[in-house]
């Protein structure tokens, strides 16, 4: 039994992460594909199969209708949910989540032989409280209970780097550059604890506008040329695969540059015929540099405006702790070492920005004690945060019937009621200690019947 938490857990836009404290140090979790990053993607090929990581994420562009990513995005978003066509399932981001969650704490059990009994639980520093909420009642519907402590990520990357405690009057810059999101923030060490003082970001700048640069501005006028395809362009759906295959080459191709001056593409692609033909391009550091540059730019331009809502200069900075695996680019790295162009802070990346939050957050889970255990923590926690679920689905319900179907709601109010009341005598079993493999069955189903009525209610109030 540990005393303390020391599980912590990146839970990110497209990846994720967790890592244990123990022994006097940090390891990173390796999933069962041998890596240190699972993807944030859920496929459901059918009814009763779900698969998390990166079968999934290889199916998002491919299967669009049984496969979702980026989902934390929408965590807290009245109404959210992705329809499954196959599984006949709508899921909300905040139980996509719970996967993902599920699928890391799997990753524990089998390099450790235990399941984390909580974890902390990093969060990007603009999430609204709704998001946060959002965030634990994922958490819950894992099966880590509500003693997850929460998170920002600068705070967790200020923590895996080792700021804390270096110097009283110190402050640093984390410089988060990940796949989907950027922040720029400040953190300052006040009474021995790390503060966020100021944070800058934009929510739609990351690696992937990168991956669409490359795939839009040189590898789809290369394949058009190529293979003489006039009408390839992105909005056409009878050339989805073709475009998914370059943007995963793309990816590829942008991560092998951060360590090579040149990289040479090879994709099958359709034709106009229904044949494959390879198509093949050289793509350049110095290409992929120029291509980036905007997008560099907007990250410094955000980091300034940090800096100056914090009444704080670049040289008021002791170093840039770069996080993401969008920071390992080398014209980055310069850029932002320029005290011109860039910001001219000391540049910080001793640690893998790819895994530091999740380093970061075990680093804090080190500190936090551990939850005393409560009867059946898994079926019953799960049971609690759907019936939160559904009463919020009940108060939706009620709601659009008021507002919209106003001559349906003497038929349609009773049935919520008793929908209501069968809730209530599923949370006074779950109250006694209840909340075994069967009733946690029956309140999913529950929970998906409410769900349809929702969206049925939805779909006529438009």
């Amino acid at each position: 039994m540990r005393d303390t938490i020391d599980f912590g857990i990146d839970l990110g836009t497209a990846n994720s992460a967790i890592a244990v404290a123990g022994n006097g140090g940090v390891r990173v979790l390796k999933n069962g594909d041998g890596r240190d990053r699972t993807p944030c993607a859920v496929w459901m090929p059918r009814e009763g199969m779900t698969r998390v990581g990166r079968p999934a994420r290889e199916r998002v562009d491919f299967d669009p209708e049984d496969a979702y990513g980026g989902f934390r995005d929408r965590m807290g978003v009245a109404g959210a949910e992705y329809r499954f066509r196959r599984a006949g399932v709508r899921l909300t981001p905040e139980q996509l989540s719970a996967e993902v969650l599920k699928s890391l704490c799997r990753d524990a059990v089998h390099e450790l032989g235990e399941s984390p009994a909580a974890a902390v639980i990093t969060v990007p520093a603009a999430f609204a409280p709704n998001q946060a909420a959002a965030t634990g009642r994922a958490a819950v519907l894992a099966g880590l209970g509500e003693d997850c402590p929460l998170l920002h990520e600068p705070v967790a990357a200020a923590l895996a780097y080792g700021v804390n405690g270096a110097s009283p009057s110190a402050r640093w810059m984390v410089f988060g550059l990940g796949s989907g999101d950027f922040t720029a923030a400040v953190v300052e060490e006040r009474s021995a604890e790390l503060r966020l003082l100021r944070q800058a970001g934009d929510p739609h700048l990351g690696g992937k506008d990168i991956d669409r640069a490359i795939v839009g501005e040189l590898l789809a006028p290369a394949v058009q040329r190529d293979l003489g395809l006039r009408d390839f362009v992105r909005g056409n759906p009878r050339w989805r695969m073709n475009f998914a295959k370059l943007g995963a080459a793309a990816e590829a191709a942008k991560i092998e540059l951060s360590r090579a001056e040149s990289t040479v593409l090879f994709v099958d692609l359709e034709d106009d015929s229904g044949d494959r033909p390879g198509f093949e391009y050289t793509l350049t550091r110095g290409a992929l540099e120029d291509l980036a540059l905007p997008y560099y730019t907007r990250a410094i331009e955000l980091c300034r405006k940090a800096l100056a809502d914090s009444s704080l200069r670049p040289d008021h900075i002791d170093r840039l702790l770069l996080v993401g695996g969008a920071t390992l680019a080398p014209g980055l790295r310069e850029l932002l070492a320029d005290p011109w162009q860039g910001l001219g802070i000391l540049l910080d990346h001793s640690q893998d920005p790819t895994t530091v939050l999740a380093r970061g957050a075990a680093i804090h889970a080190a500190t936090v004690r551990a939850p005393v255990p409560r009867p059946s923590p898994r079926a019953g926690d799960e049971i609690g945060g759907l019936l939160r679920e559904l009463r919020a689905a009940l108060d939706s319900c009620e709601s659009l019937l008021d507002r919209t179907v106003r001559e349906e709601a003497g038929r349609f109010l009773p049935l919520v009621g008793r929908l209501r009341m069968t809730a209530d005598r599923f949370e006074d079993v779950h109250g006694h200690g209840g909340g075994g493999a069967r009733s946690l069955a029956r309140v999913r189903q529950l929970l998906e019947r409410v769900r349809q009525f929702e969206g049925a209610l939805i779909r006529h109030a438009r």
